[in-house]
């Protein structure tokens, strides 16, 4: 199997924690990180599985290196249904209503664009005490279990 863990960053938060997912599953599937800004939607294709990993800046944003991404699906939406992936989301509930919208945002445009979510998306609050790999590392190697055996 073959998986990408595409991030869309402000800070260099959710890129780390790709880092960190990619340690933990490396063994397991043929693995990439992939900055979300450096590919363009059309370009996905349906031989790899794709974990988007979003924070949320500002009022409920996407992240400055999720925009092009996001944009690009929102006015052209692609037709992306040979595409499978799931999301991460970043965020903090402190934030109120705007909290992880920008994984959100992402992800609403990606099933508008028809792409096939597996699962429900996951969520790290850093309002709370777990650091984000504590979260994300036991999500993606669940994940990637229900992937094998499908």
């Amino acid at each position: 199997m073959k998986l990408h863990l595409v991030y869309g960053t402000e800070t260099g938060t959710a890129e780390m924690l790709c880092d960190d997912m990619k340690i933990a599953i490396e063994d397991r599937v043929d693995c990439a990180v992939v900055d979300m800004d450096m590919i363009a939607p059309s370009s996905l294709d349906g031989d790899t599985f794709y974990v988007m990993v979003v924070s949320t800046t500002g009022s409920g944003d996407v992240p400055a290196g999720a925009e092009e991404f996001y944009e690009t699906l929102t006015n052209e939406k692609p037709d992306l249904g040979h595409v499978r992936f799931a999301m991460f989301g970043l965020g903090d509930r402190t934030f109120g209503d705007t909290f992880a919208q920008g994984s959100e945002k992402v992800m609403n445009a990606m099933l508008a664009c028809k792409a096939q979510m597996v699962g429900e998306r996951a969520i790290f609050d850093a309002a709370g005490t777990a650091m984000p790999e504590e979260v994300a590392v036991p999500w993606i190697g669940e994940l990637v279990s229900k992937l094998e055996t499908a």
